[in-house]
């Protein structure tokens, strides 16, 4: 299936209209448009609406696509950080099931161009190590140091993967999607003294099980 027919493949099918009579639309429209003006507190709350309005429907849709549930809670959550950030921009003239749909489409997308771009680069490398073991000490991005940082990255994403969930969201939402802590906390639901906690012990974790790693100066 290429991208044209996975973007047509909306088979959940977005809530009824607003304005047909669907109360909780109408609640998710009054919702964005509180987003879109308040500050803090009723912000905030504004859009934990929203999130718990649509999680359960968009977790389905990745996952009748044939994601893992792990891929399936993952791409959820990156959705709703496209969402979380498009939302300043959306227009009240488009349906917002119909806006939101297509975030979570463009998600699934990208995510099966990278996969598709992590097992090419996976068999090319194979091959050139078979075929040309001198092949890597030659090949520009692909020497020594290269290598090193590569295995060192590996490590670092398996020593995250063994962190508790809770503590290992937290992490992945504040180091690859650089959110800060309040968002973080409203994404997972949890208090901004919680985020900061499961961050600390987590960078403990990781300088304790990675020698010679350290964040350095990072806030995280």
């Amino acid at each position: 299936m290429n991208d044209q027919e996975a973007a047509s493949a909306s088979d959940t099918g977005p809530p009824p209209r607003a304005g047909s009579g669907d109360p909780g639309e109408d609640r998710v429209g009054a919702a964005v448009r509180r987003f879109q003006t308040a500050r803090g507190a009723d912000r905030d709350a504004a859009f934990r609406l929203i999130y718990e309005t649509y999680f359960r429907a968009l977790q389905r849709f990745f996952a009748r696509r044939g994601l893992s549930a792990d891929d399936a809670l993952d791409l959820t959550q990156e959705t709703f950080l496209g969402i979380y950030k498009g939302l300043e921009t959306y227009e009240h003239r488009e349906r917002f099931a119909a806006w939101l749909y297509r975030v979570a489409t463009t998600t699934y997308l990208k995510w099966r161009r990278r996969a598709a771009t992590g097992k090419r680069s996976g068999v090319e490398i194979s091959r050139d190590a078979m075929d040309q073991p001198e092949a890597i000490a030659s090949t520009p991005g692909l020497q020594l140091g290269t290598l090193v940082a590569e295995e060192r990255s590996r490590e670092l994403r398996a020593a995250v993967a063994e962190l508790p969930e809770q503590m290992r969201e937290c992490l992945t939402l504040r180091l690859y999607h650089d959110l800060a802590y309040r968002e973080i906390a409203l994404v997972k639901k949890i208090s901004v003294e919680t985020v900061k906690a499961h961050l600390f012990r987590a960078r403990k974790k990781l300088e304790e099980r990675l020698a010679g790693f350290a964040f350095g100066d990072s806030d995280v």
